[in-house]
């Protein structure tokens, strides 16, 4: 994992309508969703939307973006009446940059460890894996927090397959 400042971040490009817009081989996406569970089927379907069914890193992709949306829903302000999570996908050359933004809280995200063999997870068994999976399948990914929300962010370059 990377933390920094904002600007560390690579720049992304939007469509304000939040359609994507697809240039030189590049599709950029940009959609705000509520603060509801339901939200990361939304972006499981936006993601596939924009990488089209034929992408190698299709699966992979959906799988992270699932993963990010239902943080921020469970784990941030986001998941409060009349919150949001807003999600941007960008993709080219490098690969596919997936950024969730939230409205923060109290802790910042990280990866749960395990507990000693035959032991159940640090925070039980039934959470717990979503940054596990973003750790282990993203090239790169990293989180940066404001006064403002928290913006989560991962890399998958175009060689991931199904």
């Amino acid at each position: 994992m990377t933390t920094g400042p904002a600007d560390a971040l690579p720049a992304l490009p939007v469509c304000p309508s939040g359609l994507p817009r697809r240039a030189s081989g590049r599709a950029v996406m940009l959609r705000v969703l509520p603060g509801r569970a339901d939200s990361a089927e939304a972006a499981r379907r936006l993601m596939r939307e924009l990488l089209g069914s034929a992408h190698p890193a299709l699966d992979t992709a959906m799988l992270l973006i699932s993963e990010l949306v239902t943080n921020s829903v469970m784990h941030s302000r986001s998941g409060r009446p009349g919150g949001t999570v807003t999600v941007a996908v960008s993709t080219g050359s490098a690969g596919v940059l997936i950024q969730v933004r939230d409205d923060g809280g109290r802790t910042e995200p990280h990866v749960v460890a395990f507990q000693p063999a035959g032991a159940d997870w640090v925070s039980g068994t039934e959470h717990g894996y979503g940054l596990l999976l973003v750790e282990a399948l993203a090239d790169t990914w990293g989180t940066t927090s404001t006064r403002e929300g928290r913006l989560t962010w991962c890399r998958l370059a175009t060689r991931h397959s199904p």
